[in-house]
């Protein structure tokens, strides 16, 4: 089996690390949109906020990608001048801004094709469209010489990575705060 046939995404560590969250609430819609902005055009960079404390748990330790969500990667500080460069070919890394930490936050582009909806498990909505995968089943093919991608059926969902750029990023030893979970082998 080829490695490039192995698709990874985001994953929340069980360790505590620390979160990097928009100030303003609308400004999660921003982020669950980026995949249909025009890549290049005006960015105004969001203000974020790193959670450090959580009510009744030890403070969260440092992170270098401070967790967001499956559907981005955020990078701290030295992990935009190491891992920045890795991603950089493959999308777009947009600046935040952070009183505490210089933040940057990686958009992957939407491709089509790459989802075989019907041997995947899903759940989808009433109307038909896709809420969730349980299961996903990928024509990897359908990438050509893609690293990172979100699927164009689902904009809003995980952004996907292949094997080899996922090992390329563990080697830097820059990820505390953010996992990489395998979701597909094929």
């Amino acid at each position: 089996m080829s490695q490039s046939a192995r698709i990874y995404r985001p994953d929340l560590p069980e360790d505590d690390f620390e979160w990097a969250l928009p100030v303003d609430p609308d400004d999660f819609e921003t982020i669950q949109t980026l995949p249909q902005r025009t890549v290049g055009s005006v960015w105004r960079p969001i203000r974020m906020a790193l959670i450090k404390e959580d009510e009744g748990a030890p403070v969260m330790r440092r992170a270098d990608m401070p967790w967001l969500g499956r559907h981005v990667l955020v990078l701290r500080d030295e992990a935009i001048e190491v891992v920045g460069p890795l991603l950089r070919p493959h999308g777009e890394l947009l600046p935040l801004v952070c009183d505490y930490a210089r933040l940057m936050l990686f958009s992957a582009p939407l491709i089509a094709g790459v989802l075989d909806e019907e041997r995947s498990k899903t759940v989808r909505f009433r109307a038909g469209g896709i809420m969730s995968l349980t299961e996903p089943v990928f024509r990897v093919e359908a990438l050509g010489s893609s690293q990172v991608f979100k699927l164009a059926e689902m904009p809003r969902g995980s952004l996907y990575l292949r094997a080899e750029l996922v090992e390329a990023i563990l080697a830097t030893g820059m990820t505390s705060g953010t996992n990489f979970k395998a979701v597909f082998e094929g």
